[in-house]
């Protein structure tokens, strides 16, 4: 019983979040846009925006009544699961949702950069919310009500006798809500992939697209450049008068999950002030398939064989050489086989 009110409070806590969306945010806009010329959002904007946000506020509306029923008329032999599997069969909302969602933040970045009305709008609402939810912190709320739900229908589980009527429902809700509780992970971290490669391509100068494929970003790195030369088979050596001071430039490796990209850190003086900014540029890339890598004689440097040159990197610390070790021989034994031109592949050990 004590879960039960839980699960109450906590969806009317919901249904408030998602009236204020209704009455707050989607009412004023609407009537923005259907009495004035120069709208907040268009028309077209806010259905993409609001329309399957309304759907589930209808859809969780109806979940209330059915709980507080139960509540009302609970008896020892009563069940909850089916009542959970009848929210189940609304997912459909929540996958529209979820369909839309990149589209959504899209218009509301465009809008709040390129649009002053909309900008005003949704720091008036903030302002006006100080000690409650945010305007993007509500748009959220249904995405994080399914993870909370999903955790109350498991307790309820762990305290239901197995001969109870109501365990065998609550298993096939537990299954519902879990899968669309990965799904909605999935989709999270594809967009969090999606921005940091966006972010990659704004910060370093020259970047090529990595926005036109499905890609994620495994590590990155930042290592010194040593002063070598490679022989035939390889090897790089440093001369004598360079181990005082080997390195010469700054370098940042980024390991995708299909290639490598190295670039090089530039630095850049501050006018009549202190400090030294630095920035990114692209140097090169290359496909997994075709980039070796291999310890180097002393213990924090190691030999980069790409296509396009060879390297020999030293990192800040014996950990992040460890850490970088072990990422980059899985990454390199997972990643998609390509056909590609391979320069350097002497060399077929990876690092130890």
């Amino acid at each position: 019983m004590m879960i039960l009110e839980e699960i109450t409070r906590t969806e009317r806590t919901f249904l408030r979040h998602m009236v204020t969306i209704e009455t707050q945010l989607y009412n004023p806009l609407y009537q923005a846009a259907r009495d004035n010329n120069k709208p907040i959002l268009n028309s077209a904007h806010l259905r993409t925006c609001f329309s399957d946000l309304t759907s589930i506020n209808q859809v969780h509306k109806v979940f209330l009544e059915r709980l507080t029923k139960k509540q009302s008329t609970w008896t020892p032999d009563q069940t909850l699961g089916d009542t959970f599997l009848l929210l189940s069969q609304r997912f459909d909302t929540y996958s529209n949702y979820l369909d839309n969602y990149p589209a959504t933040i899209a218009i509301y970045r465009k809008n709040l950069n390129q649009n002053p009305a909309f900008w005003a709008f949704k720091e008036h609402f903030d302002r006006q919310n100080a000690n409650r939810t945010k305007f993007f912190d509500l748009l959220v709320q249904p995405l994080k009500r399914i993870g909370t739900l999903h955790t109350l229908i498991s307790s309820l589980l762990f305290y239901t006798s197995p001969k109870h009527s109501d365990h065998a429902l609550l298993q096939q809700s537990s299954a519902e809500f879990s899968r669309l509780r990965d799904v909605i992970s999935q989709t999270q971290d594809q967009y969090t992939h999606l921005t940091s490669l966006k972010q990659l391509e704004q910060e370093i100068t020259g970047c090529p697209l990595l926005t036109d494929t499905t890609r994620g970003i495994l590590t990155q790195l930042q290592v010194y450049r040593v002063k070598s030369v490679v022989d035939d088979s390889g090897k790089p050596h440093i001369f004598p008068l360079d181990n005082e001071f080997p390195y010469y430039q700054k370098y940042k490796l980024f390991l995708l999950d299909d290639s490598l990209m190295v670039t090089r850190v530039l630095f850049e003086v501050e006018p009549f002030g202190e400090g030294v900014r630095e920035r990114v540029r692209f140097v090169s890339a290359a496909a997994l398939t075709a980039v070796r890598v291999r310890n180097a004689e002393h213990e924090n440097r190691f030999v980069l064989y790409t296509p396009q040159a060879v390297y020999l990197f030293e990192c800040a610390s014996a950990e992040d050489m460890r850490q970088w070790a072990e990422v980059v021989n899985v990454a390199i034994i997972n990643a998609p086989k390509l056909v590609v031109p391979n320069i350097y592949m002497k060399p077929t050990q990876t690092m130890g």
